[in-house]
């Protein structure tokens, strides 16, 4: 029975994907091990340094369903080695001597990086399209809602009004930059590691290098100029950009979760017909969702913290720090997948309410026009004069809970500068957003351009697809993600 919530038969599915759960299960980690030893006996055996027969051989038969994980887990236990029992595995369902052959040049933390790669590799395109269509929804809400007047709140009190266009548009604006980050991360980061016990690729022989290029090519990665056994950089900025496009989406959480505030009530997380928010109180209708992406952010920027703590790895190996990856890595790529699907289902889902959105304006009874009266009243005595002026008269109506309109009529300033239609035109919070519908326009021609951009560099960005084994010629194209 599983211990941890992401492998808990009740639970997983708020923590992780299913689908990228399987990419780090054992059966697929094996899997990706054997596909390495695969690569490395048929690029040798095409340079002629093993026989062809041996390296079809080991293709044969370096299968997962071929070995007994079982055993292979009681071998770890008992010689305290992560790789050798598998390799032992192999060797032994080889027939006419070609286990022989298998891992010739290879050091265990080259097959661990490299198989750990393949599959962060397949996690991280799962959560850039989750945050892609994060985008989109929110692309339409923007259009939708370009000119829907809200309260804007600043420090948690009503400021001036904005419009819910608006408010979706920053949010947009944030994911398109993280999806940035992601390709220009992709460019740099999915390298294999073929470089031997310290590096220097002695084990291979005088051809190493053509050796580890042609295997790490095979296998779908990026060729790195030297190794990464202790350069743990690549593996921290993996954890960093995803963990930063978490905490966007927690950001928006949070604040679509005070939204719902039955006070506030101007948007709410779809609810399901049968959906249970409360054991007691058979009227809640709980923002869950909203919730779990808060606290799913605020857990990957946990793992990614403790993820780089493998940085300060020591000289050429470093296994202390190094074995810190294997819990916090691929967790934080688990609870990114869930968080960013979380994201867009909340927003394909999301309801909103335009008339509280509009009620809302008027609960400070008319002082969060005092900025746009105070203008007004500026061009006429002076800014600061004006400032003065219209401070003392919003404090007095905060106090003593009065409208903002009389208090303003019943000043001898104003009314000498200002007439009452000009006072109710001003005191109109709906026409009072200000830019708020060009900038969303500018935002959504932001990111087509950005999209655009990306087509045209689809030849260096390439995100392979979701399969069971790794095949160079199935991978897709950045273009293919980011769709039309």
């Amino acid at each position: 029975m599983a211990s941890a919530m992401i492998d808990s038969v009740l639970f997983a599915n708020n923590y992780s994907m299913p689908e990228v759960r399987q990419l780090f299960d054992d059966t697929t980690m094996v899997q990706n091990w054997l596909d390495i030893e695969s690569a490395l006996a048929q690029t040798q055996a095409e340079m002629g340094i093993i026989p062809q027969a041996a390296a079809d051989e080991i293709s044969r038969k370096a299968r997962v369903e071929n070995l007994d994980l079982t055993a292979i887990g009681h071998g770890v236990d008992a010689i305290h080695h992560s790789l050798v029992p598998t390799l032992r595995a192999l060797q032994s369902i080889c027939e006419n001597g070609a286990g022989e052959y298998i891992h010739m040049g290879l050091t265990t933390q080259d097959v661990i990086d490299t198989g750990f790669i393949i599959s962060l590799k397949k996690g991280f395109k799962i959560i850039y399209d989750n945050l892609r269509t994060c985008e989109d929804h929110l692309l339409g809400m923007i259009k939708k809602y370009r000119d829907t007047a809200m309260a804007g709140r600043s420090h948690t009190q009503q400021g001036v009004p904005i419009t819910f266009g608006y408010k979706c548009a920053n949010w947009a604006s944030e994911i398109e930059r993280d999806l940035l980050r992601m390709e220009s991360c992709y460019q740099r980061c999915f390298v294999g590691e073929l470089f031997g016990a310290l590096g220097t690729m002695a084990g291979f022989g005088e051809r190493g290098m053509e050796v580890s290029d042609r295997t790490i090519k095979r296998l779908g990665l990026d060729i790195p100029n030297i190794s990464w056994h202790t350069s743990r950089d690549r593996m921290a900025e993996i954890c960093h950009v995803v963990s930063i496009a978490c905490c966007t989406l927690g950001r928006m959480g949070n604040e679509l979760a005070k939204m719902q505030m039955t006070e506030i009530g101007e948007v709410a997380e779809g609810f399901l017909p049968g959906e249970v928010s409360s054991s007691t109180m058979p009227h809640k209708r709980n923002p869950n969702g909203l919730e779990a992406l808060q606290c799913l952010a605020r857990l990957v920027k946990g793992e990614a913290a403790t993820a780089q703590e493998s940085m300060f790895c020591e000289h050429e190996r470093d296994g202390a720090l190094w074995k810190i990856e294997w819990k916090t890595v691929n967790e934080c790529i688990l609870l990114a997948s869930a968080c960013t699907a979380k994201g867009a289902a909340i927003l394909k889902n999301l309801q909103v309410f335009p008339q509280r959105m509009l009620d809302n304006l008027f609960l400070a009874r008319g002082l969060m026009m005092s900025e746009r009266v105070m203008m007004a009243l500026g061009r006429k005595i002076g800014k600061q004069t004006a400032h003065e002026v219209i401070y003392e008269i919003a404090m007095q109506a905060f106090e003593e809970k009065r409208q903002f309109r009389a208090m303003l009529l019943a000043s001898p300033v104003v009314t000498a500068n200002l007439s009452e239609s000009e006072i109710d035109q001003l005191l109109d919070p709906t026409t009072y957003t200000g830019l708020a519908g060009q900038i969303c326009d500018r935002v959504i021609a932001a990111i087509q351009i950005s999209r655009s951009q990306s087509r045209l560099q689809a030849k260096v960005k390439r995100f392979p697809t979701i399969r069971p084994r790794v095949n160079d010629d199935e991978e897709i194209t950045a273009a293919a993600i980011i769709g039309a």
